[in-house]
């Protein structure tokens, strides 16, 4: 709306009056958010008993003050205006899930997010054409219109999956998306992308870093499905808007490889009944390093974070 009137585009003074209040309204939100967010069950983690009670589903405080922001502070439009729409129905079902007394099932999840996915595919393909760059060789490539569909649906629908399940560890999602999100913007800075979305990763990120001040270990509050699944979304969004969809596998690839390789695991041992199937891995891979690697929450933390940030440097001083 601001940067409507003032005419404003890309980083300019409305986006840092934006940044200022997205900061101030989530710090205010989330040091009060033991009077209106839901105890956490702790029965859903490994280790789930340090979590039990404390403040869970604070995904809802970042994603409505990133709704606000963006409305706000940037000049809106109408395939924005259906992404915001369709994160803040993923944090809605995911915040349901989390203050519900009994869980939510995977196949409700799952058909839930399929839904939202391909109402994604429809809107993305109604205002893009159905082409991608090739990041490593520049070349571009034209997809059948229901093939491109099919690799956004699925896009979508492991983004919000994997990013749902990496989020068993003080720190580890909000930090990894912010290591993912930071590559993906600077690659939209360099090939002028619309300032919009430039902008939505800002407010975004803003929005994580507050987190991040209330969930560093030792957590006081933790985001709960109402961020993780709302996050997996806005993700795979910024992956197709930069241009570049399939630098999600490099710039996501931790984040992929922590929750992903459980997803894989359980769908391989229900459809061959071979419940032998890596076996010797705990998944999601954090529980592995820190059952049977030994290391601290910490470590995983800042391990899994540069690693991936090792990557996504090396993507942008390649493709730039």
């Amino acid at each position: 709306m601001f940067a409507h009137i003032f005419g404003t585009e890309g980083f300019g003074p409305v986006t840092i009056v934006g940044i200022g209040i997205i900061f101030i309204a989530c710090f205010i939100a989330m040091k009060r958010a033991r009077l209106f967010l839901p105890g956490d069950s702790g029965n859903d983690v490994t280790g789930g008993h340090i979590s039990k009670g404390k403040p869970t589903g604070a995904g809802i405080i970042f994603v409505i003050a990133f709704d606000v922001s963006v409305l706000l502070f940037t000049r809106i439009h109408p395939e924005l205006f259906i992404y915001l729409l369709l994160v803040t129905a993923e944090m809605i079902s995911g915040f349901l899930d989390d203050k519900a007394s009994v869980e939510w099932g995977r196949l409700k999840k799952g058909l839930f997010d399929l839904a939202i996915s391909i109402i994604f595919a429809i809107t993305y393909l109604g205002f893009n054409p159905n082409t991608f760059r090739v990041a490593v060789s520049g070349y571009t490539v034209t997809f059948p219109v229901i093939v491109y569909a099919l690799l956004i649906i699925a896009l979508c629908w492991f983004s919000i999956n994997v990013t749902n399940c990496a989020d068993g560890v003080d720190g580890l999602t909000g930090t990894l998306s912010i290591v993912t999100l930071l590559p993906m913007l600077i690659i939209m800075k360099g090939f002028d992308f619309d300032p919009a979305y430039r902008n939505a990763i800002v407010f975004m990120i803003t929005g994580l870093l507050v987190y991040l001040m209330y969930n560093a270990n030792p957590s006081k509050l933790l985001m709960g499905d109402a961020g993780s699944r709302a996050l997996g979304l806005f993700i795979a969004m910024t992956a197709l808007k930069s241009g570049h969809p399939f630098l999600y596998l490099l710039l996501a690839i931790v984040l992929l490889l922590d929750g992903g390789l459980g997803l894989i695991k359980i769908t391989i041992i229900r459809l061959s009944k071979r419940n032998h199937f890596l076996s010797n891995i705990r998944t999601p891979i954090h529980d592995h390093c820190r059952k049977v690697l030994k290391w601290s929450d910490t470590q995983v933390v800042i391990r899994f974070a540069a690693m991936q940030a090792i990557i996504g440097f090396g993507v942008v001083c390649y493709i730039l």
